[in-house]
């Protein structure tokens, strides 16, 4: 797990990368625990804080773009 400042050095594109990673690894995670029981279900809460960290970051950058323009 990253922190936001690791994030935070990363560009937009890496980002947007890493969001897409995670979107899919939780859809994997979701399809494994409809079929049984997921053998590490801490990892949906890892990722899915994970995720709000990327995005986070990314509307922090999105916010200061508008505001200085």
């Amino acid at each position: 797990m990253r922190k936001a400042s690791e994030l935070r050095s990363l560009d937009s594109e890496q980002l947007r990368a890493e969001e897409e990673r995670l979107r899919k690894a939780l859809f994997e995670l979701r399809n494994k625990a409809s079929v049984g029981k997921p053998d590490k279900p801490h990892e949906f809460k890892m990722m899915r804080r994970e995720l709000a960290r990327v995005l986070t970051v990314l509307r922090e950058r999105e916010s200061a773009r508008v505001a200085s323009a």
